[in-house]
């Protein structure tokens, strides 16, 4: 039988895992009492959801914008790395009750690392086993310092209807998780914090430039907040041994 829980517990759920040091309020799939009896809600405005109605709820537009992500395949052998697509989607239209516009999205997928190389920025991912739901894999939190911001610019004007895109590479390396067979989920957020809401236009704008031009000119405004992606499946199989696992 799916998990059921309310709108409120989602709610509660969001707040406490933002808050803290989880990112996604990923709700795990054991088998629990109905959310409303739990609580002690007799408010039906607090409807319940079944699972897949709470991945759908969890991975709603966010203020114009829809994250959805794909795997190249659905199954894979042990050892082999993950290609997961990502898309970024401006969603605003009168059709679905809003006011069609563009929205200006900051795209820096990777940041270089403190110890070297580059690891997922804006773009963080999550890898949990099922059915247990046991967390092998999450982005590390990597810090941009404010002296290298010049160096982290880009950013895109997406009109209504329109996406941007990047693939990632998972590597088993990163999720050691992933050396064992089975089911795992894989699930992204898209986060701007508020202290990166405005991008310069261009990095070789000098101080004197920017100042001329002032701010309104020389830097644009981006959208901010978190948004996250739907769920996707995959199974990890054991490597074929003369053409048997």
């Amino acid at each position: 039988m799916h998990r059921r829980i309310s709108l409120l517990a989602v709610s509660a759920a969001l707040l406490l895992t933002t808050s803290g040091c989880g990112w996604l309020p990923w709700p795990r799939r054991r088998a629990e009492p109905p959310a409303r009896n739990v609580l002690g809600i007799n408010d039906d405005r607090f409807r319940e959801l079944d699972e897949d109605a709470l991945d759908a709820e969890v991975a709603r537009p966010k203020n114009g914008l829809r994250l959805t992500i794909r795997t190249d395949k659905t199954a894979y052998q042990i050892g082999e790395p993950i290609l997961v697509d990502v898309r970024l989607e401006n969603v605003t239209s009168p059709a679905g009750g809003q006011t069609a516009r563009d929205i200006p999205v900051y795209f820096e997928p990777l940041a270089r690392a403190r110890e070297g190389g580059a690891m997922e920025w804006l773009f963080k991912f999550q890898i949990r086993t099922e059915p247990a739901e046991r967390l092998i894999y999450h982005s590390p939190e990597v810090k941009v310092p404010d002296t290298e911001r010049g160096d982290y610019y880009h950013y895109v004007i997406l009109p209504p209807q329109s996406f941007v895109g990047r693939r990632f590479v998972l590597w088993p390396s990163r999720a050691r998780g992933l050396t064992n067979p089975g089911r795992y989920n894989i699930i992204a957020a898209y986060m701007v914090e508020e202290d990166s809401a405005y991008v310069i236009i261009s990095r070789h704008l000098t101080a004197q430039q920017v100042e001329l031009l002032g701010t309104k000119l020389a830097y644009v405004r981006v959208w901010t907040g978190q948004v996250f992606s739907n769920r996707v499946t995959i199974h990890v199989k054991r490597k074929k041994i003369l053409g048997i696992f």
